[in-house]
C-alpha cells in the first residue's frame, strides 16, 4: 500500500485566514481480491531498526511493548523536528537539541531493548 496526497481543500479558519488542507489518500498497490489473502505479516519498527512478526506481537507481551515503544519514540521524534524552533530564539533552540538528545538516548535504549527481546534464545 502506498501513500499519496489527494487535493487541496481551502478552508477558513476561526481567524478569518484561509488555510490548505491535505487530504492524504491510501492507494493498494495490490488488487483487491489478492490483499485479502495476503494479510500484513511483518511490523517494522523504525527506533529499533528491527521488524517484527504480527503474530511474534501478539504472542509475546515483550515484543508488543517493544512495538508500543517503539511507535511512541517514533511519534516523539517526528513531533520534535516539526517543532524545530527559529534560529532567532538561541535558548529555545539550546533546549530544543537537547530534547533531540535525550530522544536519540531513548532510541539507543530501544535498540539495546530488542537485541535483548528479539536475539534472545528461547
Amino acid at each position: 500500500m502506498t501513500v499519496r496526497p489527494g487535493r487541496a481543500k481551502a478552508r477558513r479558519s476561526r481567524l478569518g485566514r484561509e488555510e490548505n488542507i491535505w487530504e492524504v489518500v491510501a492507494v493498494s498497490t495490490v488488487p483487491w481480491h489478492k490483499s485479502r489473502q495476503r494479510p500484513i505479516s511483518v511490523l517494522d519498527l523504525p527506533c529499533a531498526e528491527r521488524t517484527v512478526g504480527v503474530e511474534a506481537a501478539l504472542k509475546l507481551p515483550n515484543v508488543m511493548m517493544l512495538v508500543v515503544e517503539d511507535t511512541c519514540a517514533q511519534i516523539a521524534h517526528e513531533d520534535w523536528q516539526h517543532r524545530e524552533p527559529t534560529c532567532w530564539h538561541p535558548q529555545a533552540h539550546r533546549c530544543w537539541r537537547s530534547e533531540g538528545r535525550l530522544l536519540r538516548a531513548k532510541k539507543a535504549r530501544l535498540k539495546e531493548l530488542a537485541a535483548q527481546c528479539l536475539d534472545a534464545p528461547d
